[in-house]
């Protein structure tokens, strides 16, 4: 399997977090890929020699679309952010249902699972509970097969071509031009629009540190530009976004749409 990362000036986050994740699996490097800028080849070839280094272009948006054309059409992928720490399971009691860390086996089933349950609704994205919580977690159903969010920092991955990401230009108060993206709301929309359906273990979940600022570490990101961002996608997309959630530090989320894949039936 081949495991996915991008990242930009941050050798010391993925070595300490993703990278030492999955070697904690046993990942070779020779099936990780890091897809970097320019400036940062040189750097990551020396910590990470025996990875797969790969220069993409700038911006979130545009590396996403080089990795969608980098790989051929349904080639197979975990597509990871740089700085997830763990993955939790959630024990099997209904009532009382707490969260473990799973070790390397559990790490092999969860992605055999994944790429099954995809391969047999024919969709080309899965992921996991967005939400560390073991409370909501054991509320939510095993597998969601209709639109829902899958989030960025553990994705399984059918490589699908139709699926672009929107660069956004945002021009801030100062006159500055911010290039604004949601990525993880837009991929879940743009795979279950080609597919009809997405797939979505919801007793999983992540342990992901976001960094920099309140509004998740992206330089140059404000209140400003999150709701800029978030209007733009909903008007982009009015089938499939409901409404704009906007939280007091000015971080917003999109509610989807409750839409149902074709295989939803199934799970009734």
């Amino acid at each position: 399997m081949k495991f996915v990362i991008k990242s930009k000036n941050r050798i010391k986050k993925l070595s300490e977090m993703t990278y030492a994740l999955l070697k904690r699996y046993e990942v070779s490097d020779k099936d990780i890929y890091l897809f970097i800028t320019q400036d940062d080849l040189e750097k990551y070839n020396i910590v990470f020699p025996d990875c797969n280094c790969i220069v993409a272009p700038k911006g979130i948006a545009n590396t996403d679309n080089f990795i969608v054309d980098y790989f051929e059409e349904n080639e197979e992928y975990i597509y990871m952010n740089d700085d997830v720490s763990k993955i939790f399971g959630l024990t099997s009691d209904a009532e009382n249902g707490k969260k473990y860390e799973i070790d390397k086996s559990g790490f092999d089933y969860l992605i055999a699972k994944l790429f099954s349950e995809m391969k047999a609704d024919k969709v080309s994205y899965g992921g996991l509970y967005p939400c560390d919580s073991a409370m909501y977690m054991k509320n939510a159903p095993e597998i969601s097969k209709g639109l829902s969010l899958i989030m960025d920092p553990f994705s399984a991955v059918i490589n699908n071509k139709e699926v672009r990401i929107t660069e956004i230009p945002v021009e801030k108060e100062d006159g500055s031009i911010f290039i604004g993206d949601n990525s993880d709301t837009e991929k879940s929309i743009q795979h279950f629009k080609s597919k009809n359906g997405l797939i979505r273990l919801n007793k999983w979940c992540l342990k992901v540190q976001y960094y920099g600022n309140d509004l998740g570490g992206i330089v140059g990101r404000n209140a400003f530009t999150e709701q800029y961002t978030a209007e733009y996608l909903k008007n982009l997309y009015p089938e499939y976004i409901s409404s704009i959630n906007t939280k007091k530090n000015g971080n917003t989320s999109l509610r989807l749409k409750k839409i149902k894949g074709k295989h939803d039936d199934e799970l009734s």
